[in-house]
């Protein structure tokens, strides 16, 4: 198997597991992701989801959008507990289906940013699965742990990409421990902090 796809599917599992942790009565507590809940954080990664598939697949932005508009069942950040993991799960077959597909890595898609690299744009879908991944987990109380392989390479990437915050996207970044673990790391690159919670 071709290792960024290894490494998607298992970004996906592990936010899988985190979705269908959420007790009913969690769907609305705050996560890290400050101007999210639980919900509307699962709900973003959803929408994510439902965009790799008509992009993958060749279409515009444009033409993209109308896909995943018709694909909703829900409103954006409008759904809670079952119906929101179920909209979780399709979008997620959907996503992981279109990644494993024949070529699909090789190509191009087309971003609102222009043409890009299938693997950089799935490399990005990673590192949202990770940082959300842990988001999720932190809000609600989940500890089995990311898959190490998967934190390390986004963590790669994330140092070398400098400050985050310059990007309007993130906090600071928050200074950790020398012997901080990697997730810890990662995390307080994008301003968020590993020891304080919510």
């Amino acid at each position: 198997m071709d290792d960024e796809l290894s490494k998607f599917l298992s970004a996906q599992r592990a936010f899988s597991n985190r979705v269908h942790a959420v007790r009913e009565d969690q769907w609305s507590a705050s996560t890290p992701c400050r101007e999210w809940t639980v919900a509307e954080l699962v709900s973003h990664l959803v929408e994510e989801n439902r965009w790799a598939a008509p992009l993958l697949h060749g279409l515009d932005t444009e033409s993209a959008g109308k896909v995943v508009e018709g694909s909703r069942k829900l409103p954006v950040h409008g759904g809670v507990g079952a119906n929101l993991a179920e909209e979780w799960d399709e979008a997620a077959v959907e996503a992981a289906d279109a990644v494993s597909a024949d070529g699909a890595l090789n190509r191009m898609v087309s971003l609102s940013r222009g043409p890009t690299p299938a693997r950089q744009y799935i490399g990005e879908m990673i590192a949202d699965l990770v940082i959300h991944g842990w988001d999720l987990g932190q809000a609600i109380g989940y500890d089995e742990p990311l898959p190490t392989e998967v934190v390390e390479v986004v963590y790669e990437m994330a140092k070398d990409m400098g400050d985050l915050s310059s990007t309007g996207m993130f906090d600071k970044p928050v200074v950790v421990p020398d012997d901080a673990s990697t997730i810890d790391r990662l995390v307080a690159l994008t301003g968020r902090d590993p020891r304080g919670g919510l």
